[in-house]
Protein backbone atom coordinates (compact mmCIF):
# COMPACT_ATOMS: atom_id res chain seq x y z
CA UNK A 1 0.00 0.00 0.00
CA UNK A 2 2.85 2.31 -0.63
CA UNK A 3 1.33 4.07 -3.61
CA UNK A 4 3.17 7.24 -4.62
CA UNK A 5 -0.12 9.26 -4.67
CA UNK A 6 -0.38 9.03 -0.87
CA UNK A 7 2.01 11.03 1.29
CA UNK A 8 2.38 8.35 3.95
CA UNK A 9 2.09 4.58 3.96
CA UNK A 10 -0.89 2.88 5.58
CA UNK A 11 -0.14 1.02 8.79
CA UNK A 12 -1.19 -2.58 9.12
CA UNK A 13 -4.47 -2.61 10.99
CA UNK A 14 -4.66 -6.25 12.08
CA UNK A 15 -7.81 -8.35 12.26
CA UNK A 16 -11.20 -6.65 12.64
CA UNK A 17 -12.38 -6.84 16.25
CA UNK A 18 -15.74 -5.10 15.96
CA UNK A 19 -16.85 -1.75 17.33
CA UNK A 20 -15.69 -0.69 20.78
CA UNK A 21 -17.97 -1.71 23.62
CA UNK A 22 -19.61 1.19 25.41
CA UNK A 23 -21.66 1.21 28.57
CA UNK A 24 -25.42 1.48 28.00
CA UNK A 25 -26.89 4.93 28.54
CA UNK A 26 -28.22 5.58 32.00
CA UNK A 27 -31.86 6.55 32.15
CA UNK A 28 -33.26 8.01 35.31
CA UNK A 29 -36.89 7.30 36.09
CA UNK A 30 -39.12 10.27 36.59
CA UNK A 31 -40.08 10.77 40.22
CA UNK A 32 -43.61 9.64 41.04
CA UNK A 33 -46.20 12.38 41.43
CA UNK A 34 -46.73 13.51 45.00
CA UNK A 35 -49.35 11.53 46.86
CA UNK A 36 -52.43 13.46 47.83
CA UNK A 37 -54.41 12.39 50.85
CA UNK A 38 -58.17 12.24 50.26
CA UNK A 39 -60.15 14.87 52.08
CA UNK A 40 -62.75 14.14 54.75
CA UNK A 41 -65.58 14.92 52.35
CA UNK A 42 -64.21 12.52 49.71
CA UNK A 43 -64.03 9.76 52.32
CA UNK A 44 -67.60 10.37 53.48
CA UNK A 45 -68.93 10.36 49.91
CA UNK A 46 -67.08 7.14 49.12
CA UNK A 47 -68.51 5.45 52.22
CA UNK A 48 -72.02 6.66 51.37
CA UNK A 49 -71.78 5.36 47.80
CA UNK A 50 -70.43 2.04 49.05
CA UNK A 51 -73.31 1.67 51.52
CA UNK A 52 -75.88 2.53 48.87
CA UNK A 53 -74.43 0.04 46.40
CA UNK A 54 -74.31 -2.71 49.00
CA UNK A 55 -77.88 -1.97 49.98
CA UNK A 56 -79.08 -2.11 46.37
CA UNK A 57 -77.11 -5.19 45.39
CA UNK A 58 -76.99 -7.37 48.46
CA UNK A 59 -79.99 -6.65 50.66
CA UNK A 60 -83.17 -8.54 49.84
CA UNK A 61 -86.03 -6.97 51.83
CA UNK A 62 -87.91 -10.26 51.93
CA UNK A 63 -85.09 -11.80 54.01
CA UNK A 64 -84.84 -8.94 56.47
CA UNK A 65 -88.51 -8.02 56.86
CA UNK A 66 -90.26 -11.35 57.27
CA UNK A 67 -94.00 -10.90 57.63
Amino acid sequence: MNDPKYGYPYANQGPYQGPPVAAPPQYYAAPPPPRREPSFLEGCLAALCCCCLLDECCCDPSIIFVT
